[in-house]
């Protein structure tokens, strides 16, 4: 497995939060504007892939060129398994957005 370790210089986003009331805030923010979207998009990108490996199968199918045939079965493959990289991210996000939703419950309930 490959690690990437970067090294970003950026100013904080957020400097100081000074009460549970804007924590919650930013916690609702995190999920309404990362979480929810980024899982909408790869939803999205899923149903592209399952497109394009049903297109390149039947462009082979209706082709008698042994070559065609054969980059487009590879072409299909590798949708395919941009697919099921997809569905594991996608699931992955799903368990963020859980924990993004605990972590609102605990920080509400604090605030009262």
């Amino acid at each position: 497995m490959r690690c990437f370790i970067f090294s970003l210089t950026r100013e904080r986003v957020i400097v100081e939060i000074e009460s549970l009331g804007q924590a919650l805030k930013v916690e609702q923010t995190i999920r309404t504007g990362y979480c929810d979207p980024i899982s909408e998009n790869i939803l999205q990108w899923i149903a592209v892939e399952e497109d394009l490996a049903n297109s390149y199968r039947k462009i082979a199918g209706k082709s008698d060129n042994l070559e065609l045939k054969k980059v487009l079965s590879e072409l299909e493959q590798e949708s395919m398994e941009t697919e099921s990289k997809l569905q594991t991210l996608l699931k992955n996000m799903e368990e963020l957005r859980q924990a993004r939703l605990n972590r609102e419950k605990r920080v509400e309930t604090l605030n009262g």
